[in-house]
């Protein structure tokens, strides 16, 4: 199973985000942040990987100053890999 997490520094600029991802019609859940991953407001948002190019281009666009990363999580058999894409 492959997702992405998407970590900001406020949970203001997390919901915002959320808000303008929904926008688009993209499906979002709002998650606790992966230990592995741990670094934002201890939220973040889960989108299947498949939008990664609408995330580049909406993050683009918008004036949140607080993103942390996106990160792609490849989760096979109990093993959990976890790479930072922006």
């Amino acid at each position: 199973m492959k997702f992405l997490i998407i970590a900001f520094k406020s949970r203001n600029n997390l919901y915002s985000f959320n808000s303008m991802l929904r926008k688009y019609n993209v499906s979002t859940n709002i998650i606790n942040t992966p230990r592995s991953v741990s670094i934002s407001c201890g939220l973040s948002i889960k989108t299947d990987f498949r939008n990664l190019a609408l995330v580049k281009t909406i993050l683009s666009q918008s004036s949140l100053d607080g993103f942390m990363g996106c990160y792609l999580i490849n989760r096979n058999l109990g093993y959990e890999q976890v790479e930072r894409i922006m």
